[in-house]
């Protein structure tokens, strides 16, 4: 208004005062839409309609407008808003949509194909909130990375903070995903379909009552999505000849044997009811339930070869026996009121549940062929639960010349569960039962003010009382944006965060990592970070060119480490905890050029992520890479639309994560990450309805790459060495898709 930029909230509310004047130049711009631009005179109703960007009008003819078609960078510090139009004409198929788009923003790590987490200026896994219409949402596994636990089909709005954001946001020491769903057509029932090689889609959407809207869908994968014995259209994974024994015999591999589930399901429902009240109020409940089951079983001979003097046999076959199962489930539910008291004050008022739950057994056998001597043989069980209820109210005063004061409270609470047994050898059982909770008041504010035509500052504080202990912490926020010229501008924040709930690391005596989620108690501390960030922006002829520098200092991460330990002349095997603290820094920098109906994008992530851990009452060491730890990643996307084609494409570059460097050394040699995919999908618009067909290649160029979450490692003996199992990532990997909406 009058040049003066201001951002409604999710119901779409804002307030701009001015006691003078009576005529106001206005612009409305939001992603994926034409911005609209106009002079409108004081009155007391006006309605504007936006006109998406994706869909072809002939009837109306539209010149000299600028359409934003990726992202949104630059606005606050550490925040970019994505367009979530263009997420389907990117590769895929469909299901995944959501976080393959988030991945391909700087400072997310794409390389390793993260499938229940994600890691943002290098926190680990657990420090980074995603919540879907303000409940968390905790993951599934998703094994093979092309299904989200978000339905794209729902996805209204993504806002990503990086970090140092506002006291409006907390219980997290990382970034922060907010995905906001749709509420539904209130004009006419809507019944959208899509259907790929891996998943059944379906939505419906059902205006009620004239006000208000039903809006169900659900997904599945088809029934034997997986096949062990050979190759299956519905399964596109590299194929396994039938004579795996021939096949999987090696000697000095890089890794031993490549398995694949035998069996995954996966399925979700949502639901969601909106109303619109003729005050502008809005009420919505949404509700979502899903769950995953994987099965991999493996039976396999293999061959190590040994260092023995010259003419005894230096050759050892083995027999490998492998059964891994996990089944996962994830439900949500938020309520949700917004109230508009007056032009200046509107409110807030929100209930969230939260529940996740994962079981998880593995059994791992190593036989000497010949001699029948057992090298190894390991059971274990884990089953960890996490839960989250919450009530928020949160309210948003507008005074004079866009001076805004954000402030609300609320309570959560947390509760986790972890179940673990395992039997190593037959000589050493662990069985432990292990259960957390904690409770707390928070409160909140925030001042945004503007300090002439250039500058606008942000102080903030939130406060978080225990309602276990009493105690407090307290966390101050600071940021400010200093606008050049209307070009370029430079963004600065520090502020202070704590996390209650989070995951902690699992490392067992082969050095495999397992992420287990666990909220705070008298025995596991308290997370607590410092973020600072600057960040400059340029944005001038639908180019935008914006650089981010960050560093972070976490405390209090703990780990739970099995480990061989002596007390004189008694040896006692378990799990030990590990504490201590993590710092990352980095830059990224980011530019994206829009070109009419065509957009390109690329990001560069320069980062370090260090740890320092030590038992219990001893000093901490000098910092360390941590495992997730990875120095360049490089992304470049591009989308062309032509007529009712959209072309699109992308790579990434990663130069590999720590993990892998450090636990299979030996056998990867090159460890980095590259793959390129590419999608091309055709609109088309019958008379009675409209759809999409599309055909996307993942992995164009086949290149091996290394599955983050599926690596482990067998520990044999100091002769024979260690045994690697791994996944791969996403192969060369073709998918279609039909999609449909009447």
């Amino acid at each position: 208004i009058n040049n003066h930029p201001m951002i409604a909230d999710v119901t779409g509310n804002f307030n701009y005062t001015a006691s003078i004047d009576s005529s106001f130049h206005l612009r409305i711009s939001h992603l994926g839409y034409f911005v609209y631009d106009t002079v409108m005179v004081a009155s007391k109703f006006r309605q504007y309609k936006l006109v998406p960007s994706s869909i072809k009008l002939p009837e109306v003819l539209v010149q000299n407008n600028e359409v934003e078609k990726a992202t949104m960078v630059g606005e606050k510090i550490a925040k970019i808003t994505l367009n979530t139009n263009i997420s389907r004409f990117l590769p895929g198929q469909g299901d995944n949509s959501v976080f393959h788009h988030i991945r391909l923003m700087p400072g997310i790590q794409a390389a390793g194909e993260q499938s229940t987490d994600l890691l943002i200026w290098g926190s680990y896994e657990g420090q980074s909130l995603v919540t879907f219409d303000e409940f968390t949402l905790f993951g599934l596994k998703n094994y093979s990375d092309n299904i989200s636990v978000v339905n794209p089909f729902l996805v209204k709005t993504i806002e990503i903070l990086k970090g140092g954001f506002d006291s409006k946001y907390g219980n997290r020491v990382g970034g922060i995903v907010n995905i906001i769903g749709k509420n539904g057509n209130l004009q006419k029932p809507v019944f959208s379909l899509n259907i790929n090689q891996t998943t059944l889609n379906g939505m419906v959407e059902i205006p009620m009552f004239k006000k208000s809207s039903l809006l169900m869908a659900y997904r599945q994968t088809y029934y034997n999505l997986y096949n062990s014995s050979d190759f299956n259209i519905f399964s596109p994974v590299r194929k396994t000849p039938k004579d795996d024994s021939k096949q999987l015999a090696s000697t000095n591999s890089k890794f031993d044997l490549a398995v694949y589930p035998d069996d995954y399901r996966f399925r979700d429902l949502n639901l969601k009811y909106t109303h619109n009240f003729d005050n502008g109020d809005q009420f919505y409940v949404s509700m979502y339930g899903g769950g995953d089951y994987f099965h991999l079983s493996a039976n396999t001979s293999l061959t190590r070869e040994l260092n023995m003097p010259p003419g005894e046999d230096r050759t050892t076959p083995l027999t490998l026996s492998l059964l891994n199962k996990e089944e996962n489930r994830q439900n949500g539910l938020s309520v949700f009121y917004s109230k508009k008291w007056s032009g200046r004050l509107s409110s807030k008022f929100i209930f969230s549940h939260s529940d996740f739950s994962k079981k998880l057994s593995d059994e791992v056998q190593t036989v000497n062929t010949t001699t029948s001597v057992i090298y190894k043989k390991d059971k274990s069980s884990t089953e960890n639960s996490a839960l989250e209820n919450s009530f928020r109210a949160e309210n948003l005063l507008y005074f004079s010349n866009g001076h805004q004061l954000e402030f609300g409270g609320g309570f959560y609470n947390n509760e986790t569960k972890i179940g673990f047994n395992t039997n190593i050898n037959d000589t050493l059982s662990i069985d432990t039962l292990n259960q957390f909770r904690n409770s707390r008041l928070f409160v909140f504010a925030d001042d945004y003010l503007p300090v002439g035509s250039r500058l606008t500052v942000k102080t903030g504080a939130r406060l978080n009382v225990s309602a276990n202990t009493g105690k407090i912490y307290f966390e101050p926020r600071i940021s400010a944006i200093y606008k050049v010229s209307e070009q370029l501008k430079f963004n600065a924040s520090w502020g202070r965060y704590h996390q209650f709930i989070s995951k902690i690391a699992s490392v067992d005596r082969d050095q495999n990592y397992s992420y287990l989620w666990n909220a705070s108690n008298d025995n596991i501390p308290v997370l607590n970070a410092s973020h600072w960030v600057g960040e400059v922006n340029y944005s001038k002829n639908n180019l935008t060119i914006n650089v981010e520098g960050y560093y972070k200092l976490t405390r209090n991460i703990t780990q739970r480490v099995f480990e061989q330990r002596f007390d004189g002349p008694n040896r006692q095997d378990g799990y030990f905890s590990y504490f201590g603290n993590a710092k990352t820094y980095g830059i990224d920098v980011f530019a994206k050029k829009d070109i009419g109906k065509h957009s390109v994008w690329a990001s560069y992530t320069l980062s370090k992520a260090l740890e320092s851990l030590a038992p219990l009452n001893k000093p901490l060491p000098a910092y360390s890479l941590a495992p997730h730890h990875q120095l360049h990643e490089f992304k470049v996307a591009g989308l062309l639309n032509i007529g009712r084609f959209y072309i699109s494409g992308d790579y990434v570059y990663g130069s590999g994560m720590e993990i892998i460097r450090k636990v299979f050394a030996r056998e990867t040699g090159n460890v980095s990450y590259n793959r390129v995919d590419a999608a091309v999908t055709y609109k088309f618009t019958p008379k009675h309805f409209s759809g999409e067909i599309g055909l996307s290649i993942l992995n164009l160029f086949n290149t091996q790459n290394l599955k983050y979450a599926n690596l482990k490692n067998i520990q044999l003996t100091p002769e024979l060495g260690d045994i690697r199992v791994y996944s791969d990532a996403a192969p060369f990997t073709p998918t279609i898709f039909l999609k449909i909406v009447f």
